[in-house]
């Protein structure tokens, strides 16, 4: 269904054959026709006419409202509705024409909840004020803000240029860090930051999977384990494969992260590596964070900044660390400059 709203002679009609695309349609007047005639009619105009002309008959506001609507849109769900508007303007004195204009704003509220397109037409230029498209989109955006987890289709293009900056980014991070074969590399990774969200409010499966899958790569090709932190409900405990656990003597806790109890990027660790197992605390050799998820915790002393060109992926911002062992002795001390 279509509604088109709008002043008095502004175009309306004019307006709904453009829209339709036909140079001719035979629109049902509420001013003139009977309640079956516009009831039946797909294109009938003359809506806030047709209200009047039935209140005058005696029926009442509440049972017009309640009926009206829903017989017009399951007589015909693809009909084309017009109406003027009649809200603006001073209050009428009489309690008849109040009634009045009340119901017509209500009964247009409830047509305008249903109808797959609204337009507002002001000297014949409309303008779309609802879509099926933006229908779709506000209830799925405020699905995903009760639950805190995002439903959103990630178009290919999004995630391709998420996945080339985190590309970009890691294999900077990792020649500048020169963390060697068998070392650990703790990442803290917000997938609602990445999609431009407050942290934790929005995580997305498709994203934190994409930067997982990349970052996996690569550190496999360098013998290098990768370590995925959990968000803050999981007390930001760690995944990581079961061998890396053994060999740095890291205890074993049960746990398995979740969208919205661990976050998506350690879920998509935990459904992509191996022997997956969680530990609560390491001291890894270098780490990222995107997002500022407070990967600090994790790393051993002493931790150094490392820059790379990649500032941020997505909308999330990025920080890598590596580590050096800590200088001491004082000023009579001598140190190694390549461990620095």
């Amino acid at each position: 269904m279509i509604l088109i709203i709008g002043g008095k002679s502004q175009g309306k009609r004019q307006f709904a054959k453009k829209l339709l695309g036909k140079k001719e349609v035979s629109f049902v007047d509420g001013a003139k026709a009977s309640w079956e005639e516009f009831r039946e009619g797909q294109f009938v105009c003359g809506l806030h006419q047709m209200i009047r002309r039935r209140l005058w008959e005696g029926v009442e506001p509440g049972a017009l409202e309640e009926r009206l609507p829903r017989e017009l849109m399951d007589s015909c769900p693809d009909r084309v509705i017009i109406t003027d508007e009649i809200g603006c303007g001073i209050v009428p004195m009489d309690r008849r024409e109040r009634e009045y204009r009340e119901t017509v704003g209500r009964i247009c509220c409830r047509l305008a909840a249903e109808a797959s397109q609204v337009w507002r037409v002001i000297a014949g230029l409309g303008t779309q004020i609802r879509s099926e498209e933006i229908r779709r989109e506000r209830e799925m955006e405020q699905r995903s803000a009760e639950t805190g987890v995002s439903t959103e289709q990630m178009e290919s293009g999004v995630l391709q240029e998420i996945e080339g900056q985190t590309r970009q980014m890691i294999r900077e991070f990792l020649e500048k860090s020169q963390i060697k074969e068998g070392q650990l590399l703790a990442v803290g990774c917000s997938s609602s930051e990445i999609g431009g969200r407050r942290i934790g409010s929005f995580s997305s499966e498709a994203i934190g999977a994409a930067v997982y899958r990349v970052l996996s790569w690569e550190c496999e090709q360098r013998g290098i384990y990768l370590v995925a932190q959990c968000c803050e409900h999981l007390n930001r405990a760690l995944i990581l494969e079961e061998e890396a656990a053994e060999r740095y003597g890291y205890e074993i806790v049960n746990v398995m992260p979740k969208l919205k109890a661990g976050g998506s990027f350690a879920t998509a660790a935990y459904a992509r590596m191996k022997h997956p197992v969680a530990v609560e605390r390491i001291q890894a050799h270098g780490g990222i964070d995107i997002g500022d998820t407070l990967i600090g915790m994790h790393l051993k002393a002493v931790a150094v900044p490392v820059r790379v060109s990649v500032q941020s992926i997505g909308e999330a911002h990025v920080v890598c660390a590596r580590v050096r062992p800590k200088f001491i002795g004082g000023i009579r001390a001598a140190y190694d400059e390549e461990k620095q």
